[in-house]
């Protein structure tokens, strides 16, 4: 099960990128999800974690096919109102796309589509989708057994959720609001790795 970190788009830059270096040696990998940043403030985003030592094939690049390209990033999570995978594809077939999916027919949607992997929320109530019900794990293990790309999970996920979802089969866990609403996050996401690690033996 990977472990993938999503940034949130509330922390100052400097601030963003000591957090990520910190974190690094605990994921997988980062979905950089600024979405108020200006393309220029990504691009030099991205060169300064490079730059500081950050693993550049750790990097997936949140909705913006152009910045992943500007930076050599070969990975795009595209949002659920984003364009069709296949038409991104058919341009630049080398780029790894994945989708962010909120129902099962949106899931079959994006695998048929051409996606390579879905991202699937929000699982459990969390702080960053206040008021809205969280969609839990039934419609998610019917994903992960029709879907034959890796379904991942997001949305309030704690380290004591990660048994369940490791029966379940998914194929990682996504976490912002753990790791960037702490005040020590690498701590924080040190939990969850010795959780799965704990999970996998």
């Amino acid at each position: 099960m990977k472990l993938i970190a999503v940034t949130n788009d509330c922390l100052p830059d400097h601030r963003l990128a000591e957090v990520l270096l910190a974190i690094q040696p605990s994921v997988d990998a980062v979905i950089l999800r600024e979405k108020s940043k200006t393309d220029r403030e990504m691009v030099r985003l991205i060169d300064h974690l490079v730059e500081s030592g950050f693993e550049q094939q750790k990097l997936i690049v949140h909705g913006r096919v152009d910045i992943a390209l500007a930076c050599g990033i070969g990975r795009v999570q595209i949002p659920g109102h984003g364009i069709p995978p296949a038409l991104i594809k058919n341009k630049i077939p080398e780029l790894s796309l994945g989708k962010s999916v909120h129902s099962y027919n949106e899931a079959i949607s994006a695998s048929e589509d051409g996606a390579d992997w879905v991202l699937y929320g929000h699982l459990f109530e969390t702080r960053s989708k206040e008021g809205l019900s969280a969609r839990g794990t039934v419609e998610l293990s019917k994903i992960i057994a029709d879907l034959p790309i890796p379904t991942y999970a997001i949305g309030g996920i704690q380290p004591s959720h990660l048994k369940e979802l490791a029966r379940l089969g998914v194929a990682g866990i996504a976490i912002m609001s753990s790791i960037f609403d702490s005040d020590h996050p690498g701590q924080a996401i040190r939990k969850y790795r010795q959780e799965l690690e704990y999970v996998r033996n």
